[in-house]
């Protein structure tokens, strides 16, 4: 893949699909946007795809497909965590010689999806994105952060670098990582702490900073998970886990995480990917983690009582 990359297939519809989608959209290819549901796709095909920024709104006309009418250069897989090895499933019919990026919170997911596309490129995204989906193809697009690329356990190649180059063209903040591993257990970390502590209490990033008692719980089990981490024998990212967390929650106070807004839709939860993950690590390498395993426990009651209504 060069530079000159002239179509690009974005899977999902979500908030960072639809943001992925519009601004690789005026920053120049042709992008399609994947929806596996054609009423929906159909009706995000109707009308520009809108995206609020705090710099202002942004909007495209963006052709919303079940697949994509040309072979693709490059392919985003923007869907949730526990949907992305069905969606690269899928695209097993069109995707061609593409790259693929894996845009995924929590673990596993990069080599879920190479497992179902063995003959594709899959590279990691860890991207410190704040978007609320609004409404169906409207996007608030809090806070548009660092993206960092690269594999997990290798260094980058020419791929990587090509992504980074479109990314940047379309207002991210691309960096070519060395190693991804330490960059996907620090975010991580930040959402194991954060995301089930917000979306239990019902409230925005920063209350998780404010309100002593949900400040407590995030950073036991903050604490907790870089205890695995570290027992792992992984490098994170920065100084302290508990400070990470603590500095996203309050830098992104006003969004509310992805996990509330799933519980609030009645829609499951990324939580096995996240700290039902971090317990099932901990417990091969002989590490407690009471605390990700009860609020793992804790999130599934509560959407599981919530889909069941």
């Amino acid at each position: 893949m060069t530079t000159d990359v002239k179509h690009v297939v974005v899977i999902g519809p979500g908030a960072i699909g639809c943001c992925l989608a519009v601004r690789l959209a005026l920053a120049g290819p042709k992008v399609t946007l994947i929806d596996h549901r054609p009423d929906r796709a159909e009706r995000l095909s109707a009308q520009p795809i809108r995206i609020h920024t705090p710099a202002g709104d942004l909007e495209a006309r963006i052709p919303v497909r079940t697949a994509p009418d040309a072979p693709p250069d490059l392919v985003l897989l923007a869907t949730k965590a526990y949907s992305a090895g069905a969606a690269a499933g899928a695209a097993t019919a069109w995707i061609g010689r593409a790259p693929l990026v894996c845009f995924q919170n929590g673990l596993g997911v990069t080599r879920e999806v190479a497992a179902v596309l063995p003959q594709t490129n899959v590279i990691t995204a860890v991207s410190y994105q704040a978007a609320n989906f609004m409404r169906e193809g409207e996007v608030n697009h809090v806070a548009i952060l660092r993206t960092h690329l690269g594999y997990e356990g290798r260094g980058p190649d020419d791929v990587v670098r090509a992504v980074a180059d479109l990314l940047g063209r379309a207002g991210y903040e691309p960096r070519v990582e060395a190693d991804m591993t330490p960059l996907v257990w620090g975010k991580l970390i930040v959402n194991a702490a954060i995301n089930p502590v917000a979306a239990l209490a019902g409230v925005a990033n920063g209350e998780v900073a404010a309100r002593p008692t949900l400040r407590a719980l995030a950073a036991r089990v903050a604490a907790e998970t870089e205890a695995v981490a570290r027992a792992r024998g992984i490098t994170l990212p920065y100084a302290g886990g508990v400070q990470a967390m603590m500095e996203t929650a309050r830098g992104t106070a006003d969004n509310r995480c992805s996990m509330l807004q799933d519980l609030e839709a009645g829609r499951p939860t990324e939580i096995d990917y996240l700290n039902g993950a971090v317990a099932a690590v901990a417990e091969g390498c002989g590490v407690a983690a009471p605390a990700n395993r009860a609020i793992a426990a804790l999130i599934r009651q509560v959407s599981t009582v919530k889909i069941a209504s």
